[in-house]
């Protein structure tokens, strides 16, 4: 996909099979819009008929609601699309981000190629930043016009889409570079954000443990040498004492593996570290504990952090971001095969601590809590991992919103507010003492379950013990939005690459903070 700016800001002459020109609610409270608004010049330049077509279809631009018109050859554009964006003083970085998503879910339905679209009316004013507006714009463009990876042959109805293929922006001189910086950070955020929706997309048959190692070595290669890759599997894994991932993924006949990536900037290594985790069990049966057929079916899904954290790395790589950044990932099956796991054993884990198994299918933690250990040996200096971790999850944020814990208040403070500046929700919640006692063992130093009483909090807790307080840490539980049961977004129900885009921000966050007291 390209990405232009207009150095022209004509409307008229604006080209393609699509422009696509914002207003908000408030330009249809009175009889005439704002002179100064591109929805009145394109008003004036149709006769007062798109006035007219947009309220004969009722359209007073809420946020997302949209109205199209064909346009005469007076025009370089094929059609004009009015695009709602809500009440002028509400917009933030979620509020386009859904308008967006919008957008260009209608795009993908027109099928159109090429389009233009009219930036000028969110930037007038200092609305909005050029620099994140062109970003917006070029992930959902990305994202939203993806299709997912489908296994339909030609004769079992598979489509060719027609998909997006140039995207021009409209903006005054002021504003471009701005626009065009951030529109090729949208451009590698969206490709990552796609790439973790097409691994966790991917049967757990062909998604292995050792072919998603597969995937982390492919862009350690592609990476021009920025990152290396180290990865432990059979003798290896067992030298290094990573007893929790083995226990978990003994019971498959796919190996275990625990994979990093190193990431050093261009400029050198930084001071700053951080360390992306990713949940990585690419198929959880639930063990000797099994899962029900209903609750088992999606569990390829299980692998979403995993997605996640390579999904970003990808993006700081073509980005180039000047911070140092490892990813660390405990990849495994948890299956039921004769040597499975049981409830009832006692795993020493990589940092010493024991584990009871209070339930085979809590193995998330068990595998995270080696992870977490061996990305505190490699000298970080912040943590976040992502995973799909407690069903009870979608009890806090639904399929909406994750739920985050951390060790760290300040640090946990920037994570949920880099994550608001992305447009993906996040409630940070609390870990009360009292509530430690449930993952309390009589037999070892602690259990992987505290049972159905605040499920999500006492497996961060759980984790917590392992992430220990020096470290800047915190969890992100993404069960409820990292796959979706419905249509949401301008997405299709399915993998939503959730956690990519904080990810990405984050790191810069950081790397600006250690820029600026260096």
């Amino acid at each position: 996909m390209k990405f232009w700016v207009n150095k022209s800001t004509d409307l008229k002459g604006a080209g393609g099979q699509l422009l696509v020109v914002p207003c908000f609610s408030g330009d249809f409270a009175d009889e005439v819009a704002l002179e100064s608004h591109s929805f009145a010049q394109m008003n004036e330049l149709t006769g007062s008929n798109l006035l007219s077509q947009a309220r004969g279809e009722a359209f007073d631009g809420a946020n997302g609601a949209h109205v199209m018109q064909f346009l005469d050859d007076r025009f370089a554009a094929g059609k004009v699309m009015l695009l709602g964006l809500g009440k002028r003083s509400a917009v933030t970085a979620d509020t386009l981000k859904a308008a967006f998503a919008s957008a260009f879910k209608q795009v993908k339905a027109s099928k159109a190629a090429e389009v233009t679209f009219d930036a000028k009316p969110i930037l007038a004013d200092g609305l909005f930043g050029a620099y994140e507006l062109g970003q917006l714009l070029a992930i959902n463009a990305r994202v939203v016009g993806h299709t997912l990876k489908n296994y339909k042959t030609k004769a079992g109805g598979a489509k060719a889409d027609v998909r997006l293929d140039t995207l021009r922006v409209l903006t005054e001189a002021e504003h471009q570079d701005d626009v065009k910086r951030g529109l090729y950070a949208g451009r590698s955020i969206g490709y990552g954000v796609n790439l973790a929706r097409d691994l966790i997309t991917t049967p757990a048959g062909e998604l292995t443990p050792m072919r998603l190692m597969d995937v982390a070595k492919g862009i350690e290669a592609r990476s021009q040498g920025l990152v290396k890759g180290t990865y432990y599997w059979g003798k290896r894994l067992k030298e290094l004492g990573a007893n929790a991932l083995i226990a978990v993924g003994q019971g498959s006949a796919e190996p275990p593996v625990l994979i990093e990536l190193d990431y050093t900037p261009p400029t050198g290594p930084t001071k700053t570290v951080l360390c992306l985790i990713g949940k990585s069990v690419t198929f959880d049966s639930g063990g000797l504990d099994l899962k029900p057929a209903e609750g088992m079916r999606e569990m390829k899904r299980d692998m979403s952090g995993g997605a996640t954290v390579l999904g970003a790395l990808q993006a700081i790589i073509d980005l180039k971001l000047p911070i140092s950044v490892k990813v660390v990932m405990a990849a495994t099956e948890n299956m039921t095969g004769s040597r499975a796991y049981k409830p009832g054993d006692v795993i020493k884990s990589l940092n010493g601590l024991t584990i009871e198994v209070d339930n085979t299918d809590a193995e998330g933690r068990l595998t995270l809590a080696d992870a977490i250990e061996y990305a505190k040996r490699r000298n970080v200096t912040h943590m976040v991992d992502f995973a799909t971790l407690t069903g009870a999850v979608v009890s806090i944020g639904g399929d909406v919103g994750a739920a985050c814990f951390g060790n760290n208040a300040q640090f946990t403070k920037t994570v949920r507010e880099t994550a608001a500046s992305q447009g993906e929700k996040m409630l940070e919640m609390p870990m009360w003492p009292e509530l430690r006692s449930l993952i309390d063992s009589d037999i070892a130093d602690l259990k992987n379950s505290g049972g159905r009483l605040a499920g999500s909090t006492t497996a961060a807790m759980f984790l917590k013990e392992f992430a220990g307080d020096e470290i800047p840490w915190v969890h992100v539980d993404i069960a409820g939005v990292a796959f979706r049961g419905r249509e949401l977004e301008g997405l299709p129900k399915g993998a939503t690459g959730y956690g990519v885009r904080t990810a990405v921000a984050l790191a810069s966050v950081l790397a600006q903070e250690a820029a600026a007291q260096s």
